[in-house]
């Protein structure tokens, strides 16, 4: 009996050892290529969203001092981050994300808890006047927990909103009225957080930093469809890609047809002995992961 228990708890210890590392069954990505964002100031510029519109990328970061939309200009020097357009708004800045539809850019503001718009030719953004006290929400009141991700569905004019922690979840947003329609989440099986989303041919995507996955769910039904980690890359054993740190630190997420870029936000951070070594990263500048995407992912 004595040796039945203690082979009991040596396989539970080992199954809560495997767990707090990550689940491994899930495939992993396969990295193309990584690169450094390139600033044109000092400024530290912590990476938070990033979306494509037409053959153009655009980027935000999270800082108040980052009052701009930018581009991302592709040379063979590198990839340098332009202030493209300049952006006003009586609230404090704290930007977590960005989508494109229908000619405007619509922003999360996470200090504030407000989805905002900017249109053609604008330079303020406006609030977007979204029922949350009706659903019991106060974004306000959440700070450095709130709105980490913004997907929009063009065809049936739903955005969708994530939440990042304590607790996480999605919120569905009818665009013609600006009324909740549903608030969900999935297993928190691997990780318990969001940190960006987006809407691709019916499937919403998002991104569960602390456990490194992207994931691929039924936006009807709710149903994981698929999930891969790019664990191997920003968690290796070997190091982060950016240190000390020791939650997961990938902030934006953006889908081709044949690529997944993960933005990571160094958050002033130098890069590690390992990503110096694997990666040939440099100093304190922020990284996108460029990676194959799957096949019917």
């Amino acid at each position: 009996m004595r040796t039945l228990i203690l082979s009991l708890v040596l396989l539970l210890s080992c199954h809560l050892v495997d767990t707090q590392k990550g689940d491994t069954s899930y495939p992993s990505l396969k990295l193309k290529s990584v690169h450094q964002l390139i600033m044109t100031d000092t400024l530290n510029f912590d990476f938070s969203g990033i979306v494509q519109k037409d053959d153009s990328i655009f980027v935000v970061a999270d800082k108040p001092w980052n009052t701009y939309i930018y581009s991302i200009a592709f040379n063979q020097d590198g990839w340098f981050v332009d202030a493209q357009r300049a952006i006003t708004s009586t609230e404090k800045f704290d930007l977590e994300a960005i989508d494109f539809s229908d000619g405007n850019f619509y922003l999360a503001n996470e200090y504030t808890g407000s989805v905002n718009l900017l249109v053609p030719g604008a330079t303020e953004i406006q609030p977007i006047p979204i029922n949350f006290d009706a659903h019991g929400l106060a974004p306000g009141t959440w700070k450095n927990a709130g709105w980490e991700g913004l997907a929009i569905d063009a065809t049936k004019k739903t955005m969708y909103l994530t939440k990042e922690r304590q607790p996480r979840f999605i919120i569905a947003v009818d665009m013609a009225t600006w009324t909740i329609k549903e608030q969900f989440d999935i297993p928190q099986t691997e990780s318990n957080d969001f940190s960006d989303a987006k809407f691709h041919k019916g499937h919403l995507y998002l991104l569960e930093r602390n456990g490194n996955y992207v994931t691929k769910i039924n936006p009807k039904t709710k149903k994981v469809l698929a999930k891969y980690h790019y664990r191997h890359i920003a968690s290796h054993p070997k190091g982060k890609l950016y240190e000390p740190e020791k939650y997961g630190m990938a902030e934006a997420l953006l889908l081709t047809e044949n690529e997944i870029w993960i933005g990571i936000d160094n958050n002033g951070l130098d890069v590690s002995d390992y990503a110096q070594q694997a990666y040939r990263l440099k100093a304190k500048a922020p990284a996108i992961l460029k990676f194959e995407r799957p096949k019917d992912f």
